[in-house]
């Protein structure tokens, strides 16, 4: 009666998990007990014919409880992460930092930390990507449960990402826009745009440029070295055209009979220019040609140059003419933004675009451009130079589910919720891809039916509950017999 009542519990479990997705049904075998021998058996002679033994069963146990690990068709939910194992092998994860359980029920989310979550919280448990979204595996395919990793995507980049779900190898794919393009408007072919892929600019980028001091030459105004200069001229003009910057400067070398003069300057780009002097045509004065376009350096009579030939003579500085550019872009709400930079004509060959009041939102821009072409447009107002466009959508992979597979599946330990353990009969858990070394693909969209057949379980129920009613019609019929040897004594 106890095993039959055994029984009727296991049926019982069974009926109440009929709609439990992931369920394993479980049975009960019977076995039979110990025997008392009334007679042993003797082996035939001669003369006498065997006998065989007489023994006097104890009645039935609990032989095992077994679980049914039939894999159950899956069920349509509509609902892209809802992941169905197509075959044998368990989903790995993890209610407790290091506690590893196993499961067939794929009902998956990201939590508000971007980590993939079961129904029941746990972290789901995958395979290491390299930097390309591969996974990364051993030679033979499998992965050891300890080198897996919980499936993370940051908060900040999961919400980029739509049409999130899972592939038939267990990959998580979604779809994200791609990385912000800049196309130049027309006449401005010259600017390329260095946008990351965070920003929250988007639509045109208009200008206002205001120009400022064209090129300026400055003689040097130091005193002493002015002092030297007594009666000798010094005449420089220099074109807000030319490719001339910085310090224009004079240096004297060979002898006191035969000095030679040197004039040094710089080009926009830093290269270093030499010219030597050459008799003018109103003696003594030198001249420098070959100076880009119309400069001229001029010096009187040089002979009151008495400045030392080891340190150069500045005769003045070319300062190069600026442009303030204000810049009006868009973030994706439509809110505009105008930024103001002063860009100084020759030497700026960039335009970055940002707030630092609030850098998480507006990121910087980058424009790259020539400044010969760029500074070309002189003063202009609310001119588009360009427009940024969300680039062509792209899926991404963002993990790989781990599918662990076990030697003895029938060995594996009940954990409630839906978890399953190892224990000393089912052997460790071997992790692979979804479909690879002997496990089942993953369809998106299903979870995995209860694989209680609920006919079948009634008709064990009839069966345990006569069996049950059999048995307890032994305490009646022997309690009717003592009760004849009682009333023999009458």
């Amino acid at each position: 009666m106890a095993a039959h009542q055994t029984k009727l519990n296991v049926l019982g479990n069974n009926i109440a998990n009929v709609n439990t997705y992931g369920f394993k049904s479980s049975r009960v075998v019977f076995s039979d007990v110990l025997y008392q021998n009334l007679s042993t058996a003797t082996g035939a002679t001669a003369e006498n014919g065997g006998t065989n033994a007489s023994q006097l069963g104890y009645g039935t146990k609990v032989g095992s409880i077994d679980m049914m690990n039939t894999i159950s068709s899956g069920a349509s939910t509509g609902r892209a992460l809802d992941v169905y194992i197509a075959g044998e092998g368990y989903l790995a994860v993890q209610p407790t930092a290091g506690a590893n359980r196993y499961t067939r029920v794929g009902n998956l989310k990201f939590d508000a930390l971007g980590n993939l979550t079961d129904g029941g919280g746990s972290k789901v448990m995958g395979i290491p990507l390299d930097a390309d979204g591969n996974p990364v595996l051993n030679p033979n395919g499998t992965l050891a449960v300890e080198e897996l990793q919980a499936i993370n995507v940051p908060p900040a980049e999961l919400e980029k990402y739509t049409g999130i779900t899972i592939g038939k190898s267990g990959e998580i794919t979604g779809i994200r826009a791609g990385d912000p393009e800049f196309t130049a408007a027309p006449g401005f072919a010259s600017i390329t745009a260095n946008i990351p892929a965070t920003s929250n600019y988007t639509g045109k980028i208009s200008i206002e440029t205001v120009a400022g001091p064209d090129v300026t030459y400055t003689t040097n105004p130091d005193p002493i070295i002015a002092a030297e200069l007594v009666n000798a001229s010094v005449a420089v003009t220099v074109d807000a055209a030319e490719d001339i910057i910085g310090d224009i400067t004079i240096t004297k070398s060979g002898t006191a009979a035969s000095p030679v003069y040197t004039l040094n300057y710089k080009q926009k780009d830093g290269t270093v220019k030499e010219i030597t002097g050459t008799d003018a045509a109103t003696p003594p004065e030198i001249e420098f040609l070959g100076l880009p376009g119309t400069t001229t350096v001029t010096v009187g009579d040089p002979t009151k140059l008495t400045f030392s030939g080891t340190t150069p003579y500045i005769l003045g500085t070319v300062t190069a003419d600026t442009m303030d550019v204000t810049a009006t872009v868009y973030d994706k709400g439509g809110v505009a933004y105008t930024f103001t930079r002063t860009m100084t004509r020759a030497t700026d060959t960039s335009l970055t675009l940002g707030d630092p009041a609030a850098p998480d939102l507006l990121q910087d821009i980058t424009l790259n451009f020539d400044p010969a072409k760029f500074f070309a447009v002189g003063t202009v107002t609310d001119t588009t130079i360009g427009a940024i466009e969300t680039g062509s959508d792209k899926p991404v992979t963002l993990g790989y589910l781990a599918i662990a597979k076990f030697a003895n599946t029938d060995g594996l330990l009940q954990d409630g919720n839906g978890y399953f353990m190892e224990s000393a009969n089912s052997g460790q858990a071997i992790a692979s891809k979804a479909g690879t070394n002997g496990t089942g693909g993953t369809q998106s969209a299903n979870l995995e039916m209860s694989n209680v057949d609920l006919s079948q379980e009634f008709t064990d129920m009839i069966i345990a509950q006569r069996g049950f009613q059999a048995n307890s019609r032994i305490i009646t019929v022997s309690d009717s017999i003592l009760e004849e040897l009682i009333n023999l004594k009458r």
